[in-house]
């Protein structure tokens, strides 16, 4: 059972018990696919921006030291924390999407119980690594906060770049997790 707070003016008012039957538990399958969907899109366009950014400070860079005029300090070390940022959370579209790379000729040549089974399988290996990576990596960030390092030119906290490894495995996660519940309880759900 799911209970849903009520909010009336930024106070609490009364909490709703909702039992969910299959077709609420299909409703909130929908509205988790739609509303990961929509968020996957922005984070797309959201990169697709950040790469542009990173290709125009290259660019000024690049005409600031070929002309003599002036160089930026600090923009390289900036290109790669936003590229570190996008290939993980690239990494977060794709694994929603399951569009990664695979070997798949025997899992489509088996029979549709066997596919089930692997599927399971891959979503459930898929969870542990990943989950072990963004803790793995949270402790890491953490010592690195604490430790207060930051890069040599730009001056950036380290920890900021290396946040986007744990944030995007812990994201990888809970799409493995989403995908393993739905292939165990039997909906229609292709392996990653």
């Amino acid at each position: 059972m799911i209970s849903f707070v009520l909010l009336r003016q930024g106070t609490m008012t009364d909490t709703i018990p909702l039992q969910l039957g299959r077709r609420g538990s299909m409703a909130l399958k929908i509205i988790i696919e739609r509303t990961a969907s929509g968020i996957v899109y922005a984070v797309e366009r959201l990169l697709a921006l950040g790469l542009i950014v990173a290709i125009v400070f290259n660019f000024l860079n690049i005409v600031g030291r070929y002309t003599g005029s002036f160089t930026l300090l600090g923009v390289d070390e900036i290109e790669i924390d936003l590229l570190v940022w996008i290939a993980f959370f690239g990494a977060i579209a794709v694994t929603w999407r399951s569009r990664q790379l695979r070997m798949d000729v025997l899992y489509q040549g088996s029979p549709p119980v066997l596919r089930k089974a692997i599927a399971a399988g891959e979503f459930a290996v898929t969870l542990v690594i990943t989950g072990f990576v963004a803790f793995e990596s949270f402790a890491y960030t953490k010592k690195l906060h604490s430790l207060a390092v930051v890069s040599d030119i730009a001056r950036i906290p380290v920890w900021i770049p290396n946040m986007a490894i744990g944030i995007c495995f812990g994201a990888m996660a809970m799409v493995a997790a989403f995908r393993f519940y739905q292939c165990v309880v039997g909906a229609d759900q292709e392996a990653p």
